[in-house]
């Protein structure tokens, strides 16, 4: 059964749970279609995404810096 993105993402622009949405979006970009669906998407959905991918990077980057200086 193919996932409906279009549904998935809106749940993406409407929540306000920040952890809900990179879930969303992990589910989405976890096949080719889902990625391919958000290589489509307008302008400003595609600012959304970027926004969460790089608080999660940023946020993972922090997160193993402050792992290995405990180590």
């Amino acid at each position: 059964m193919a996932k409906n993105y279009q549904r998935l993402w809106k749940e993406v622009t409407s929540t306000i749970d920040e952890a809900k949405s990179v879930r969303i979006l992990a589910e989405i970009l976890v096949d080719k279609e889902g990625r391919t669906f958000v290589s489509r998407l307008g302008r400003e959905d595609a600012e959304l995404c970027i926004e969460i991918l790089d608080h999660v990077s940023r946020n993972l980057q922090f997160s193993l810096h402050h792992l290995r200086r405990s180590l």
